[in-house]
């Protein structure tokens, strides 16, 4: 049989040398082996979630496999979760594939897809795998609200003026060069003046501050806008 694999990590398993890329492709070319299979294309997604089915790779395999002419029958991912987190997206997307005569295999989970027992077996894999992925993301807001309220930073760059410095497991700011600080004051005492964004960020243009530094008027308006400036801290903000 001809088959396809697909390979795909997310950018935060990307140091998990147990699914990297070269682990994984490892790993389905023995299994091809070993069932005399034949892989014609590998298509791999880095750096890329299995929470939505919106990848580059997988969508040029899933097109492929919609083809009238197409060298392959079997689709090798090395487990379910490689080719999607999503329930949703397995049913669709394994539907569409079946009805054009390609089945999807797993190396380290395999199952007989054609059987009452494999399609159970598939399907329980397929939940327990959105399963841990919604919990992960419940347990991760968890912690984050907890750190949160702890009054530390949550991720993402430190304003201008300010610096990240770590305690421990935990991320604060403090104030950045003095420069900075200086330039923080400026902008803000020339806004009280009445200057909108456009004069300020021509006037620090003037200036030359920091050297090199290009100033637009909506990155003034921007810091103006920051709370963090008055000393408060915005995380999850939906709107």
């Amino acid at each position: 049989m001809n088959i396809v694999i697909y390979l795909r990590v997310s950018s935060e398993q990307q140091a998990n040398k147990e699914l990297s890329i070269p682990a994984q492709r490892e790993a389905l070319h023995q299994y091809a082996s070993e069932h005399n299979w034949d892989i014609v294309k590998e298509y791999v997604d880095e750096a890329k979630s299995a929470k939505t089915a919106d990848r580059p790779e997988f969508q040029k395999m899933i097109a492929a496999a919609q083809q009238a002419e197409k060298d392959f029958t079997g689709i090798l991912v090395h487990k379910f979760d490689r080719f999607s987190r999503s329930r949703a997206d397995h049913v669709v997307y394994k539907a569409l594939l079946k009805k054009h005569g390609i089945n999807v295999f797993s190396a380290m989970e395999p199952t007989e897809p054609d059987t009452p027992h494999g399609m159970l077996l598939v399907g329980m894999l397929e939940v327990i795998s959105e399963f841990y992925n919604v919990n992960l993301k419940h347990e991760t807001l968890k912690v984050m609200r907890e750190n949160v309220t702890q009054g530390f930073h949550c991720g993402g760059r430190a304003p201008f003026g300010y610096r990240l410095v770590r305690s421990g497991s935990k991320v604060n700011y403090e104030f950045g060069p003095d420069e900075e600080v200086k330039i923080i004051k400026q902008i803000f005492r020339m806004a009280t003046e009445g200057m909108g964004g456009k004069k300020i960020s021509r006037i620090l243009n003037e200036q030359n501050i920091p050297t090199g530094c290009k100033w637009l008027p909506s990155t003034i308006l921007a810091i103006l806008g920051n709370e963090a400036y008055l000393g408060y801290r915005i995380w999850n903000k939906k709107f």
